[in-house]
C-alpha cells in the first residue's frame, strides 16, 4: 500500500506541475510616497566655493524615462549664518541649472549656526540647520612604515593621530588619510614635464586598532567621545602604503570634528554600501537630515597634516 500511495501522489504532483502552476500574475498597489527633493551638502571651513546637485525622488515601482530625469531644473537655494540670509545660489549654466553654486565669503565660524534652505514649485520646500563645531587641538601625527602585520603576513603601515577632545559635550570624529600625488603633463616641445598641481588620492585602511571606531563615507573614520571624554585621543589606523604609489609620497591625516547627523548619515551609507556588496544581509536605510527632502546638509572643523 505504500508503493501504490507513492506513486499516487506523483502523478497528482505531475499532473499539477502545469504552466499555470509555475506562473501566477499578482497585482499590488504601490507604496504611496511624497516628492521630495534630493541632495548633500557637506561644509567645512576651508571651503571657499560650493555646489549642490538637486535631484528627486521616484516611487519604487517607478521609473524615470531618462538618467536626466533624476535631476531637478529652476530649484532655488539659500544659505544663512546665524539666521541671516548669507548666500543665494546661481545656476551653474543654462544647460546645468540644476546645478546650484556658491561663493562664500568667509569661513564657517565654530558655533555659528548655518541653515540650507531650497525651494522648487512642484515639491515642497527643504531645510535643515546645523551648529558648526568647536575648534579642536591636534598634538601630533606620524605614519610607521612596515610596522604591524597584515593580513596576509606581510608587514603594513600604521597611522597615528593624537588629538584632545573638549569635556562636557557630545564630540564627533572623522578621520581619514590620502595620499598626495603630482598631477604632470608632458611637453613635446620642450621634452619636460609640466606640474599641473597636487592630487589627493583616498587611502584605503585595512582595520582600526580601536574597536569603537566604526567605518564611514569613503574610507573615513569614525569615533564619538563617549570613551574618552575630555581626554587625549590617540586614533590608530593600518594602510598599505606601498598599494598607493612611492613611498616617499606624502601621506595626509585629515581629522574632522563633525556634527552628530553627519556621523549618522556617514555610519548608514557605509553600512547601506556593505548590504548592497551582500544580498543576505537586511537592508538598511540611509540617515538623512533634510526637512520634507532626501539628503544631507552638514558643517564640520577639518584639519590637516601632511607627513613626509
Amino acid at each position: 500500500m505504500k508503493y501504490i500511495f507513492f506513486l499516487l501522489s506523483a502523478s497528482l504532483l505531475l499532473a499539477s506541475c502545469t504552466e499555470d502552476f509555475f506562473s501566477q500574475t499578482v497585482k499590488i498597489d504601490p507604496p504611496e510616497y511624497d516628492k521630495q527633493l534630493s541632495f548633500h551638502l557637506l561644509l567645512d571651513q576651508k571651503d571657499s566655493a560650493i555646489r549642490i546637485v538637486v535631484s528627486r525622488n521616484y516611487g519604487i515601482l517607478e521609473s524615470p524615462e531618462s538618467f536626466d530625469d533624476w535631476f531637478v531644473k529652476g530649484a532655488t537655494a539659500e544659505l544663512y549664518e546665524n539666521g541671516q540670509k548669507w548666500l543665494t545660489f546661481t545656476p551653474l549654466s543654462v544647460d546645468s541649472s540644476f546645478v546650484l553654486t556658491a561663493v562664500l565669503t568667509h569661513p564657517l565660524q565654530p558655533g555659528s549656526t548655518y541653515e540650507i534652505r531650497a525651494a522648487h514649485p512642484d515639491f515642497p520646500a527643504v531645510r535643515a540647520v546645523q551648529i558648526m563645531p568647536a575648534d579642536f587641538q591636534i598634538d601630533s601625527a606620524r605614519v610607521k612604515y612596515n610596522a604591524v602585520p597584515g593580513e596576509f603576513g606581510d608587514r603594513i603601515d600604521l597611522a597615528e593621530v593624537f588629538f584632545q577632545d573638549q569635556p562636557g559635550v557630545k564630540n564627533y570624529y572623522e578621520v581619514k588619510l590620502f595620499k598626495l600625488f603630482y598631477e604632470t603633463r608632458y611637453d613635446p616641445q620642450t621634452g619636460e614635464m609640466d606640474t599641473l598641481g597636487v592630487v589627493e588620492n583616498a587611502v584605503y585602511v585595512d582595520g582600526y586598532n580601536d574597536p569603537n571606531v566604526q567605518a564611514g563615507f569613503y574610507n573615513g573614520g569614525l569615533i564619538s567621545d563617549q570613551f574618552f571624554d575630555g581626554q587625549t585621543y590617540k586614533f590608530q589606523a593600518r594602510f598599505d602604503s606601498q598599494s598607493y604609489g612611492t613611498a616617499d609620497s606624502s601621506i595626509v591625516v585629515r581629522v574632522r570634528h563633525v556634527t552628530e547627523d553627519y556621523f549618522k548619515w556617514s555610519r548608514s551609507y557605509e553600512a547601506n554600501y556593505e548590504v548592497d556588496e551582500n544580498p543576505l544581509v537586511e537592508p538598511v536605510s540611509i540617515y538623512h537630515n533634510l526637512e520634507n527632502g532626501l539628503g544631507i546638509f552638514s558643517v564640520s572643523n577639518r584639519k590637516d597634516i601632511e607627513i613626509h
